[in-house]
């Protein structure tokens, strides 16, 4: 299939950009379900760090709430009904993580 192909079937099935507004309810969805998987994730790199899991708890809160503010509806379809991660949900949670990760800095 041809590249130009491959754009008009994304362009006319809508999967290629997402103008559906998300809503308050499917951020906070996105957000209890980012938390839980980022808290998760922790729990095995934190054994014997002397992290503590609140620690860890507030700032993969902070990057689900951080993420949420950018996500779209497809991204949030594909990451709480599917339990897909996409790429550019990996890509927005990376410059999340910075911004969170730097405001919870201790001097």
């Amino acid at each position: 299939m041809s590249m130009t192909l491959i754009a008009a079937s994304l362009l006319s099935s809508g999967a290629a950009w997402s103008t559906t507004p998300v809503s308050e309810e499917n951020h906070r969805e996105f957000e209890k379900k980012f938390t839980e998987m980022c808290v998760e994730n922790e729990k095995a790199a934190m054994k014997g760090s002397g992290v503590l899991l609140a620690e860890v708890t507030t700032v993969c809160a902070c990057i689900a709430k951080e993420e949420s503010k950018r996500v779209t509806s497809e991204e949030v379809r594909e990451f709480v009904i599917e339990g897909k991660y996409p790429a550019s949900l990996m890509m927005k949670s990376n410059a999340a993580t910075y911004a969170c990760v730097e405001d919870h800095k201790t001097p």
